[in-house]
């Protein structure tokens, strides 16, 4: 599979662009959001996806690697195909898409054409726990590197969660536990530092 392609744009359409690369034009069905950003005539990089369909390859252009993640991610979701998916990514940026399913926000994503309010669940319900997950692993890495054990920071994201706080607000919480002078090195310290003040 490719990464990307490198390539002069040749030109933009209403939902495509053609790029040409080592002599070959690649067609490009793209979100309006990395539309916007080529110009005829000037050299672009895009993270490219596929797909089969009616025994076509159809390629997809995205000008961040995120949202060609995010474009692969909903695909897979149940009755949500590749136009639904560019629909929406053309309307959401990808960190406010993250932070929609995360907070478990359909509004944002009913917003869309194409995405009415079953669809919208859908999404946020197949995509929570991935993005959770390395919500998880991307704040256990963080705080690793200020030398407290990988452990202890999991952990007391986890308990905080059981407590009733939000996960982004445990891992916010155990951040700023963890950036004080007098920092808490065991689970139990960091949560008893980081429920203070709810």
């Amino acid at each position: 599979m490719y990464e990307y392609l490198t390539g002069e744009v040749i030109r933009v359409g209403a939902d495509h662009a053609v790029l040409e690369a080592q002599g070959i034009g690649f067609r490009l069905r793209a979100p309006a959001r990395t539309l916007r950003k080529l110009r005829e005539g000037a050299s672009a990089r895009l993270f490219i996806s596929h797909r089969i369909r009616d025994e076509q390859i159809v390629y997809f252009g995205f000008s961040q690697p995120e949202e060609r993640d995010f474009f692969d991610r909903i695909c897979k979701v149940s009755g949500v195909g590749p136009a639904s998916a560019l629909a929406l990514l053309s309307h959401v940026d990808p960190d406010d898409l993250r932070s929609s399913v995360l907070d478990g926000n359909t509004a944002v994503l009913e917003k869309v054409k194409g995405i009415g309010k079953k669809t919208a669940q859908r999404i946020v319900l197949d995509l929570r726990g991935a993005l959770e997950k390395e919500q998880l692993i991307s704040t256990v890495g963080s705080v690793a590197s200020i030398g407290v054990p990988e452990g202890a920071p999991a952990d007391a994201v986890r308990a905080l969660q059981v407590l009733g706080f939000h996960l982004t607000d445990a891992q916010d919480r155990v951040r700023k536990a963890l950036s004080d002078e007098a920092s808490p090195k065991s689970a139990e310290e960091l949560v008893r530092f980081a429920s203070r003040g709810r």
